[in-house]
Order: structure tokens, then sequence, then C-alpha cells
């Protein structure tokens, strides 16, 4: 049998260059020794120092951090009971921050976590799927008023595109009051001027796109290249732009005081430079939340049927100031056009909450048990890496 610990250096080093996810670099990690030495962990946040002066006005990005959303799923299902699945929203720590637990459709922190819920989630006790991330940044406004000054800080999602090769190789494409692109290695933004109202920002294929409340979106290429989609949908709506398997949806919503809420899927043509309508996600859930969407197989999650979105209530309305309160989600189910509250689906509501049972007792299994002693010390010193701190 190959002794996996005797890998090359250079090698170990471009297979983690591969890998985006956090858990999967602890995973990485935890193998051995020599594997864990050769990779230094994945930290976040990312914090920018460059500012946008205009006039009396000064925008800076002072701190972007990665939020992502995972499907924890118990590896003790048997050929009768499929898997307990649990989807959570972390946001990313940095050194000597723990990660945190969220809401999956916001960012508040998780309250009411039951007494007995560890601080420390051992990861080989259940199978980690990383369904997607979203970058959000903390922007910094001030105003120098001759009576008054006035400043302020508010969060807004941020598209981060890293090189594969180099992370200090990126670009930054970050929604101020005009949309605007920082490279690495320059000081001052690029900004697209007079344009405004930006509903939502994404990567996709090497290039951005940013669709605003008319329908309207912008494609930018690696050049700053800008060239335009046609309108897509309602003026006025609800738009999220998510990235679901090798394709990219534009999704609308829709309030009327009469009808209620309601969806229209888009998925853009890239050979024919348009939007097409959908009739069906087919097996596809997308997850919308104040911040961004997600997309995810039905199958992920043991469930015979896709066409779903959830959403949570308050999202037409306050697109980017999510009430840290916030409970109440709903399904939405395009083959039927009809929505209702998650309570009222117990097929999906345990999706949320409460924590599963499993998961409460990860931290007192030993990752070690049932290993030769030989084994043991070959991987007692990265053992730790197995383990996530989790502030709750």
């Amino acid at each position: 049998m190959a002794d996996w610990s005797q890998l090359p250096q250079e090698l170990l080093v471009l297979i983690s260059e591969r890998l985006e996810a956090r858990f999967d670099v602890v995973r990485f990690r935890s193998v051995c020794c020599s594997w864990r030495s050769s990779v230094p962990p994945k930290l976040y946040p990312f914090r920018p120092t460059y500012r946008r002066t205009r006039g009396r006005l000064e925008e800076s990005l002072s701190h972007i951090t990665r939020y992502t959303f995972y499907l924890l799923r118990s590896s003790r299902g048997d050929e009768t009971k499929a898997p307990a699945c649990w989807l959570v929203k972390i946001r990313e720590g940095s050194r000597g921050v723990k990660m945190q637990l969220l809401n999956p459709f916001s960012d508040s922190k998780l309250e009411s976590l039951p007494r007995n819920f560890p601080k420390v989630l051992d990861l080989t006790n259940f199978q980690v799927i990383e369904l997607g991330h979203q970058y959000i940044g903390l922007y910094n406004v001030y105003i120098d008023h001759p009576l008054e000054p006035l400043c302020y800080d508010y969060r807004k999602k941020v598209v981060l595109q890293q090189s594969s090769t180099n992370c200090d190789d990126f670009i930054i494409f970050a929604s101020f009051r005009c949309p605007a692109f920082l490279r690495s290695g320059e000081k001052e933004w690029t900004v697209l001027e007079h344009v405004y109202d930006i509903q939502d920002i994404i990567s996709f294929n090497e290039k951005f796109y940013a669709i605003d409340l008319n329908g309207k979106t912008r494609v930018i290429d690696q050049s700053l290249n800008v060239s335009f989609l046609p309108h897509v949908g309602s003026p006025r709506s609800r738009k999220f732009l998510v990235k679901s398997h090798d394709n990219l949806l534009a999704v609308e919503m829709l309030s009327n005081p009469d009808k209620g809420v309601g969806f229209r899927v888009f998925r853009m043509s890239e050979e024919d430079h348009k939007w097409d309508e959908m009739e069906s996600l087919r097996d596809r859930i997308l997850f919308l939340g104040f911040y961004g969407a997600v997309s995810a197989p039905a199958s992920e999650f043991y469930w015979g049927k896709g066409n779903l979105i959830f959403y949570p209530g308050g999202l037409f309305d306050s697109p980017h100031d999510p009430d840290p309160e916030f409970r109440l989600v709903f399904v939405f189910d395009l083959e039927t056009g009809t929505a209702c509250p998650l309570e009222n689906c117990p097929a999906y509501c345990n999706l949320f909450w409460p924590p599963p049972q499993w998961e409460k007792k990860s931290a007192v299994s030993n990752p070690l048990q049932g290993q030769s002693a030989a084994s043991n010390s070959a991987v007692s010193n990265s053992s730790q890496d197995s383990h996530l701190p989790i502030d709750v």
C-alpha cells in the first residue's frame, strides 16, 4: 500500500492550491504531519485597505468575510432510513477567531442552541458538503460635511475573484454608490459611472455580472470591458443572480398585495447572449437570502422533489437589512406557483431547526478509535485539525 505521507512537497502544494473550502483544507491538513506542515490554514477575512474619494465623500472597503453554506449529513443512515441533514451557514474565522454558525437566510448568529451543543465539531463523524459561498464586505462611508461630518458603516455583497495559483492575485467587484473594481497591486478603484440600483452581483465563467432593479444586466470581462444582456423580468421587482450547476440563473421575486409572493426563473444563454425563461428548476433547489442565493440538487438532501425555492420573510422589502430576530421562512413550489410557511412543511422543516441529535454527539467521539498504535503516532499531531472550533 502506498505511503501517502511521503508525497512530494511540491505536489502537496499544487493539490492544496485547488482547495477553496476551509473544510477541505482542514481535512487535507488532518491526514498526517507532513501534509499539515506543507499547507497553512486557510484564513478569512480578507482585508483590503484602499479607499475611494470623491469630493467630500470618502468610501472604503475595510473588511471582507467569507460566508459558506454547508450541508451536514449524518453518516449513520441505514437502508431503510435516509441520513439526517442540517443546512447551516458558517462565518469563516480568522487567526484567533472561531467560526460562527449563522441563520442560513441571514447572517445573524444562531440563538437558543441546546446546552449540550458542542463547541468543537468532529468532522470525522458526518459528511460535510459545501453548497456555495459568498463574500460580504464591510463598507465605510465618511462625508466631510462643513457643518457636521458624518460617518457610517454598512454591509453588502462583494465578489472576490482570486487566481487558482496565487491568492495574492485577485480582482474585487464591490457595490459602492456605483459598482467598482480593484485589481491586486492597484491603489485606485475603477468605477462604472452612472450605474445605480444594483440588485445583485456575481462571478461566472471568469466574467462579472451585475443586474439592476429594472432587469438590465451588465457583463464585465477580465479587461473590464462592459457589454449588456437584454432586460429581464419586470421593472421594480427583486432580482437575484445564482450559479446553478453549469448555468447562470436570474431569479425574479414578485410581490403582489392580492396574490402574494411569486417567482420567475431565467437561464442565461451565453451563445445567444440573452435570458430564457425556465418553466421548471427540475431537480434543483434554490435558497435565497438577504445577501445572495445558492443552488443545490434535491438528491443531496435525499428528497424526491426539487423545483423549490426557500426564502425568508421580508426579503422583498429589505434586501440588505435583515432583521436580527428573523425566524420565518417560506417554501415556494414553482410547479404549483404557491408558497407556504416552512413550519407547514414537515418534510423540509427539520433541515434548518433544531440541530439533529447526531450533531450534538459529534464532540465526544474519538476520531482515532480503532486505529493501531503506529497509525496513532503518525497522525496524533494533526488530528486536532479534524476538530473545528465553533463560537456558540
